[in-house]
């Protein structure tokens, strides 16, 4: 029962602070419950519900959760790359080849890259 309330009033205080915040207050709100979520004094249902509770709130102040990643392959197809909706496809990668010797692979970047060297 001490965990629900205690929920409840974690969220109620969110949602009241919450109205009027900027982002970068949301923020420092949402750290400060987090602090209090991983004090060490809570077992670890009752910390994880907070942080979920918290990581809410925090979502709720930006505008909302964020959208679901697509899967996308890449523009070579040798990979699948998990994008924002309406993202164009990922780059591909670099091509590889063997080393003359045959020991090694070697990763060539795409044209256009530079390679910077120390």
């Amino acid at each position: 029962m001490a965990f629900g309330l205690g929920l409840s009033a974690l969220a109620a205080s969110g949602l009241a602070m919450a109205q009027g915040m900027g982002p970068g207050a949301a923020q420092q709100r949402y750290e400060r419950q987090i602090a209090q979520c991983n004090n060490g004094q809570r077992p670890a249902p009752e910390r994880e519900a907070c942080v979920r509770a918290a990581g809410r709130m925090l979502d709720s102040a930006n505008g909302g959760t964020p959208p679901q990643p697509v899967p996308q392959e890449s523009a070579d197809g040798r990979a699948v790359v998990m994008t924002p909706p309406g993202a164009p496809p990922p780059p591909s990668a670099s091509d590889y080849v063997t080393s003359p010797d045959g020991r090694a692979v070697i990763a060539v970047p795409p044209p256009g890259d530079r390679i910077v060297r120390p």
